[in-house]
């Protein structure tokens, strides 16, 4: 499966479930599941289909947000067991996991996430409420614009994980 959306691509090279799946295989799942569905900053709002809602949210502290996501995820690739990987590499949970993080996640944050902090931290009026000041940002809609496309993608990467690894969804 490809997914496609902006200016992201991620091939979900997800394996065909043949055999049952271990606890450790779906520990790993549970543990990239509850990182996705629990930030905001990654999935946006729930009764958000489009995922274009980023009210309440103060962008400097999102962004943070999905840096310490990429941060878990990497330590979820570490912890997925190496004796699941068979010779089709591209189907085991970590592959997704370096994917997820090398084309979707790597690229917006490159491109944002520090441009968006100088700005905030040397260029916006410090004395207008964070809202205020966020708004202002003069490349505001093609951030939003790259961020809907991510958490588009992200959400669809949640629910294949939920699907593959058999898991409940709770968000």
């Amino acid at each position: 499966m490809i997914l496609e959306k902006g200016s992201f691509e991620l091939d979900l090279k997800l394996f065909k479930l043949k055999a049952e799946l271990s606890d450790i295989d779906r520990q790993c799942a549970w543990e990239l599941y509850t990182e996705l569905s629990t930030r905001r900053a990654i999935t946006g709002k729930l009764s958000d289909p489009k995922c274009k809602d980023f009210s309440g949210e103060i962008y400097v502290e999102s962004l943070d947000s999905l840096y310490r996501f990429f941060q878990e995820a990497r330590t979820i690739m570490r912890k997925f067991p190496v004796g699941r990987l068979s010779i089709d590499q591209q189907n085991h949970l970590g592959a997704l996991i370096f994917r997820m993080m090398q084309d979707v996640l790597r690229p917006f944050l490159e491109r944002w996430h520090g441009q968006y902090r100088h700005w905030w931290e040397n260029e916006a009026n410090k004395n207008l409420p964070p809202f205020q000041r966020q708004s202002v940002f003069p490349e505001q809609e093609e951030m939003l614009r790259d961020w809907t496309n991510l958490r588009w993608m992200m959400r669809r990467v949640q629910k294949q994980i939920v699907k593959v690894y058999k898991l409940v969804e709770v968000s």
